[in-house]
C-alpha cells in the first residue's frame, strides 16, 4: 500500500511539474502583468481606431461626392461631343449628297468615273472617311472614292431607316484593309419625285473624335471610352480606336451602366480591374459614352489617410506598450518572484526561500511563503524517512532495500567485486508470538534488529524484509565473510537474554554473481539456503551452493 501510494505521489508530482514547467504566460488575461497590458492597448486603441474610421469614412465620403460629379460630367461631355462628331460626318454626307455630280449620276445615269473623281477628291480633304462610295436602291456600287472597292456593310432593309431618319450610322467593326475600328454612316440620294434612288455611304474612322476623347482624358483623373450598346469597346481615351478583337465588357456590366441614370456604378473594366463608372446614352446611335477610373485611384487620397492613420495607431501602441510594460514589471515583480518560488516549491523543490519584500501585503506573503516552505521541507523529510524505515524495528523496510539492491549490483559490476546478502528468520516465532502476546513478539523483533545493527559495518545494510524475516546487504563481502558475519549474528541474538526464553534464528547466505546476476535470483538463492537452515533444525547458517542452484545449499 505504501509503494502504490508513493507511486501515485511521483506520477501526480510528475504531472504538476510538467505543467508548472510551462510557467504562466506573463501575457495572459488572469495575470496582472497581461490585464495591464491590455488595459493599455485598448486605452489607446479604441479611441484611436473610431476616430481613424470616422475620418476615413467621412474622406471617403467626400471623395465619392467628388468623383461621381466628375465621372457624370465627364461621361455626358463626351456623349455631347459624340453626337456632335456623327451630327458633323451625317451632315458632310448630306452636302455631298446634294451635289449636282451626285444628282446627275443618279437621275440621267452620268458617267460614273466622273462621280468617282468626285468622291476622291471629296475623301483626300477629309481624313475622316476612309471611303465614300454611292449605291444603288439595291446596295450595289455605283461609284467609290477607292480604286478597288469594299463592300459596305449596310444592315437588313436598309432603305427603311431613311423613311425614319434621315441618316444611317452602322455598326463598328475593325476593318482589315484600314487596319482600323469603323462605322459605315449613310444619307439616301433622291430622285426629283423624292423617291430613294441610292445612298451616299462612307467608311468612317474615329481618328478626330478619339483626340476629342483624349482631351477629356487628360483634363480627368479617369478613362473616357465609347461603346456599343451591347459593350463592345469602340474607341477610348487611352490607346485610341478598340483593337481587333473589339474588346467587350459583360453586357450586364453594360446594362448597369445604362441603368444607374447618372450615378457611379462599381464594376470590372476592360482590364479586369475594379473600377468607377458613369455612363450617357448617344442620341445620334445606339452607343454610350462611359468614364471611370480605379477604385484603388479614385479614393488613394482616403486610403493613404488610413494608412497614416494606422502608422500613427501602430506607434502609439508601441509607447503605450512599452510604457504599460515597465509598469507592470514594476508592480509585478515582486508577485512574479514569489510565483516563481512556488512553481519550485510545486515542482518538487523545497530549498527555495524569498528575501524580505518590505511591508504591505506583498511582505507578509512572503512571510507566510517562507514558513510554509520550511515547514513543508520538514515534513518532506520526515516523510522520505518513515517511507523507507519500518517503524518497528528502525531499520530500513522492503522498498528502501529493493532501491538499494540495483544500485549495489551495478556498484559490484563496475568495481568487479562480489557482495553478498544474508536472509535471517526468526525460529518458532509464530510459536512465541502465540504463548508470549504480539507485544512480546514485537520486542524480540525490536532486540533481533538491535543485534543486525551493532552487527553491520556503517555502509552496509540491515532491512525488515518482512514478518519476522530480515535481509542483511554486505557490500563487497565475499562468501566467506558473509558466513562469519551470519555465525557471529547468530551467536550474539541466541546469547541475547529475552523474557520468556532464547530466541535463535536461522540464516541463509548467498553471493553476488556466483549466485545470481539479478536482484531476484540472489534473493532466491539466500532464501533457498534460509529454508534448508530450518529444514535442517534451525539456529543454524547455510550457504547457497557456487553452481546456484536454488535446491542445492550447503552448510556453512
Amino acid at each position: 500500500m505504501l509503494e502504490s501510494s508513493s507511486d501515485w505521489c511521483e506520477e501526480r508530482g510528475s504531472s504538476v511539474r510538467q505543467q508548472i514547467q510551462k510557467g504562466p504566460s506573463q501575457f495572459r488575461l488572469d495575470s496582472i502583468r497581461g490585464q495591464i497590458l491590455a488595459f493599455a492597448i485598448l486605452a489607446a486603441l479604441v479611441p484611436a481606431l473610431i476616430i481613424s474610421l470616422i475620418a476615413y469614412a467621412q474622406s471617403r465620403r467626400a471623395l465619392t461626392e467628388k468623383i461621381t460629379q466628375e465621372l457624370v460630367t465627364t461621361g455626358s461631355q463626351a456623349a455631347r461631343e459624340a453626337d456632335v462628331w456623327l451630327r458633323e460626318r451625317l451632315y458632310d454626307l448630306r452636302v455631298f449628297a446634294s451635289s449636282s455630280v451626285v444628282s446627275e449620276t443618279v437621275a440621267r445615269g452620268g458617267r460614273p468615273e466622273r462621280l468617282a473623281e468626285y468622291l476622291t477628291s471629296v475623301r483626300a480633304r477629309f481624313a475622316d472617311y476612309e471611303e465614300l462610295q454611292l449605291v444603288d436602291a439595291k446596295a450595289g456600287p455605283v461609284a467609290s472614292s477607292a480604286p478597288h472597292p469594299s463592300p459596305v456593310r449596310l444592315p437588313a432593309e436598309w432603305g427603311r431607316s431613311f423613311e425614319s431618319s434621315r441618316g444611317l450610322v452602322g455598326e463598328p467593326y475593325w476593318d482589315k484593309t484600314a487596319k482600323k475600328v469603323v462605322v459605315v454612316l449613310g444619307v439616301p440620294v433622291l430622285q426629283g419625285n423624292g423617291q430613294i434612288a441610292g445612298a451616299l455611304v462612307a467608311r468612317v474612322n474615329f481618328t478626330s473624335l478619339v483626340q476629342v476623347l483624349q482631351a477629356f482624358g487628360a483634363r480627368s483623373m479617369g478613362h473616357v471610352y465609347l461603346t456599343t450598346e451591347r459593350g463592345a469597346l469602340i474607341v477610348d481615351s487611352r490607346s485610341g480606336s478598340s483593337g481587333r478583337d473589339m474588346t467587350s465588357m459583360a453586357p450586364e456590366v453594360a446594362n448597369r451602366l445604362l441603368a444607374a441614370d447618372g450615378k457611379i456604378v462599381e464594376h470590372r473594366g476592360f482590364d479586369g480591374v475594379e473600377v468607377l463608372g458613369s455612363a450617357q446614352r448617344l442620341s445620334q446611335a445606339a452607343w454610350f459614352a462611359a468614364a471611370d477610373m480605379p477604385v484603388g485611384d479614385a479614393y488613394r487620397q482616403a486610403t493613404r489617410l488610413r494608412n497614416l492613420a494606422f502608422v500613427v495607431i501602430g506607434g502609439l501602441l508601441v509607447v503605450t506598450t512599452l510604457v504599460a510594460y515597465w509598469l507592470a514589471a514594476l508592480i509585478a515583480r515582486p508577485l512574479r518572484r514569489l510565483t516563481s518560488a512556488a512553481a519550485k516549491v510545486s515542482a518538487g523543490d523545497l530549498s527555495v526561500g524569498l528575501p524580505a519584500a518590505g511591508g504591505g501585503e506583498v511582505g507578509y506573503l512572503t512571510q507566510v511563503f517562507n514558513t510554509m516552505v520550511e515547514s513543508l521541507r520538514k515534513n518532506r523529510e520526515e516523510l522520505e524517512r518513515m517511507s523507507t524505515t519500518d517503524q518497528l524495528t528502525g531499520l530500513g523496510n522492503r522498498r528502501y532495500l529493493m532501491n538499494l539492491l540495483p544500485q549495489e549490483i551495478e556498484r559490484a559490476r563496475r568495481a568487479a567485486k562480489p557482495f553478498s546478502i544474508l536472509m535471517l528468520d526468526v525460529d518458532h516465532f509464530k510459536k512465541y508470538n502465540d504463548n508470549h502476546g504480539h507485544q512480546a513478539g514485537d520486542d524480540v523483533l525490536a532486540r533481533v534488529s538491535m543485534v543486525l545493527r551493532d552487527s553491520i559495518r556503517p555502509y552496509d545494510c540491515a532491512a525488515r524484509y518482512g514478518g519476522e524475516e530480515f535481509l542483511i546487504v554486505l557490500s563487497g563481502a565475499s562468501l566467506e565473510h558473509a558466513r562469519e558475519c551470519a555465525e557471529r549474528i547468530r551467536e550474539q541474538v541466541r546469547a541475547k537474554q529475552i523474557e520468556g526464553g532464547p530466541v535463535t534464528v536461522s540464516i541463509g547466505v548467498a553471493e553476488y554473481p556466483s549466485h545470481g546476476d539479478t536482484v531476484d535470483a540472489v534473493i532466491g538463492q539466500a532464501d533457498a539456503a534460509l529454508y534448508e537452515a530450518k529444514r535442517a533444525g534451525r539456529d543454524r547458517v547455510t550457504c547457497a551452493d557456487a553452481q546456484g542452484s536454488e535446491q542445492t545449499v550447503e552448510t556453512c
